[in-house]
């Protein structure tokens, strides 16, 4: 142990996040909104989905969930066997010998294998026509709402780090959860996500409706921003869906909190806080009975879920893979706090792939609809472009 404790504390993060990947292990690093520190986990033994996951029983660790997975979800969960956090070094006493003479040996390797698959699809699909789509279907009530997605591949700049991109748009975005990942075969994520999907301690359940877009103009006051119909209605649907699943379990006892203005980054979003307070209400397993039935949510998908999703497959032709999934923490610092993988890019060997979509209602516009995923999109590859030029 002591041995692998020097051996890592002398790793800069940079070269150490290369040679995890290079080696084919599993890690995840994270900072939660509006704090400062960022935690690192490593796991030394192979990560696969779990379907029978409980969150208040589960080992400390992080997931992410891809957004097909649901009823039941499918998270790939890293184990938390080392943990860096202000440069402290802590290593699961579980775990074996082997495991540890085995990861050593993987971390001296200088990463000569390349990790990073290539990107083989191109996004063709026209996305006004989708939208106008959308629109018509919405009319002759196929579904109330549905969010349709989108995807733009950028060149990965020569001098590409990772750990600085991360280190980017943790200061950039302070009130995002800022998270890089890999999964050998499923790769590596990073992304800066404005949305909660919940929050479980031992005092309190929280889960956020959040809807709308707006760019936020240099100097602009978030009292000043106007919000349409069209936005507000998209917003009331999120929090109704979620009062519906509390209906599904026969939970009543909950606070509602908005919806208010917030921001993140340069855009502004509606937001509405759902609190269920455990000094008002035991209930048994919440955070896994409402995680099953709030993804994916209607901010991701539609409503109702059971025409938006199949109709969202048929027209979008591609896999969002993790992209409006769920990702976070799980017991860790007795806390589970997990985030929709929104504002979120997949590194590939010689490209990026930006993501984001859009919530339509029967009042959306389709080009307006296409200008809002490129500005989510902007969000991270802003970040990018000064990276690349420095």
């Amino acid at each position: 142990m002591k041995e692998l404790t020097a051996i890592l504390s002398l790793k800069q993060p940079e070269e150490l996040i290369r040679q995890l990947a290079g080696s084919g292990y599993s890690f995840a690093m994270w900072r939660m909104p509006n704090e400062t520190e960022s935690h690192f986990i490593i796991s030394l033994s192979e990560t696969r989905q779990e379907t029978d996951l409980q969150l208040a029983n589960s080992k400390t660790g992080f997931l992410i969930n891809a957004y097909d997975a649901n009823h039941p979800i499918a998270p790939y969960f890293i184990e938390a066997d080392i943990v860096i956090k202000n440069q402290e070094i802590s290593i699961n006493p579980n775990i074996s010998d082997s495991q540890i003479d085995a990861f050593k040996e993987g971390i001296r390797k200088t990463g000569q294998s390349k990790p990073l698959p290539k990107s083989e699809i191109a996004d063709t699909n026209d996305f006004e026509a989708m939208v106008q789509n959308a629109i018509s279907e919405i009319k002759q009530g196929s579904f109330e709402k549905v969010v349709l997605s989108r995807f733009r591949d950028e060149p990965l700049p020569e001098n590409f780090s990772p750990w600085l991109f991360f280190e980017s748009i943790s200061k950039t975005y302070i009130n995002a959860f800022c998270s890089l990942c890999f999964i050998p075969d499923k790769g590596m994520w990073i992304g800066a996500s404005p949305e909660l999907l919940l929050s479980d301690t031992k005092d309190a359940f929280k889960t956020v409706s959040l809807a709308g877009t707006k760019r936020l103009e240099s100097g602009q006051k978030l009292s000043e921003i106007a919000w349409t119909q069209k936005e507000i209605e998209e917003q009331a649907l999120v929090s109704r869906y979620i009062i519906n699943c509390f209906k599904k379990i026969r939970l009543r006892e909950f606070h509602e909190h908005g919806p208010k203005t917030i921001q993140a980054g340069n855009l502004a979003h509606l937001k509405t806080e759902f609190v269920v307070d455990y000094s008002e209400v035991m209930f048994e397993n919440l955070a896994d009975q409402m995680l099953e039935l709030l993804h994916p949510t209607s901010a991701v998908c539609g409503m109702p879920i059971e025409t938006a999703k199949p109709w969202i497959a048929a027209t979008e032709k591609y896999d969002r893979e993790f992209y409006s999934g769920f990702l976070g923490p799980v017991n860790f610092e007795a806390k589970t706090q997990l985030f929709v993988n929104l504002r979120c890019m997949k590194v590939f060997d010689g490209s990026i792939r930006f993501y984001a979509g859009a919530g339509l209602t029967e009042d959306s516009d389709p080009q307006k609809e296409f200008e809002e995923t490129e500005m989510k999109m902007d969000v991270l590859k802003s970040i990018l472009i000064k990276s690349d030029s420095l």
